[in-house]
């Protein structure tokens, strides 16, 4: 008879809130206890009903920020990160911090890749020299008996 009810315990570890809510939806898909499985679970009703509610809608001020993010970010070739983005938007007249910057370059799935600075390649060995054939003499006696570049 203990198996039946549901006891605390099995709350999902470093699970963020709508990994979760996916979870209790997808247990509750076969018998309708989505009352049982958000107490045990440690989550409102009313904040798993929001969840449904505005899973796929898509802010249209949102996207237009991720959009001009997408922009700048392409216009500095790949360098500009979420400080540089949150700078230009602000000067384009949109009120951005750094984390909402980062969090539209995380939404868009751009990376800042700042330029390595130019470094000559170290060689251990020693240079191999070719042998001197010529011994300095450059006079010779028939055409195309010696090249040299």
């Amino acid at each position: 008879m203990g198996e039946r009810y549901l006891k605390k315990g099995y709350r999902s570890l470093n699970a963020r809130q709508h990994q979760t809510i996916a979870l209790i939806e997808l247990l509750s898909r076969e018998q309708n206890i989505v009352k049982q499985l958000c107490h045990l679970f440690e989550i409102p009703r009313s904040s798993y009903h929001y969840h449904l509610k505005h899973r796929g809608l898509v802010k249209p001020e949102r996207e237009k920020l991720r959009q001009q993010a997408i922009a700048i970010h392409r216009d500095s070739r790949g360098s500009a990160g979420a400080r540089t983005i949150a700078g230009q938007l602000n000067q384009l007249g949109e009120n951005v911090g750094r984390y909402k910057a980062a969090s539209l370059m995380r939404d868009a799935g751009l990376i800042s890749s700042q330029p390595r600075k130019h470094r000559y390649k170290i060689v251990n060995d020693e240079p191999t020299i070719a042998p001197n054939l010529l011994k300095r003499q450059f006079n010779v006696d028939v055409i195309n008996q010696v090249w040299c570049g």
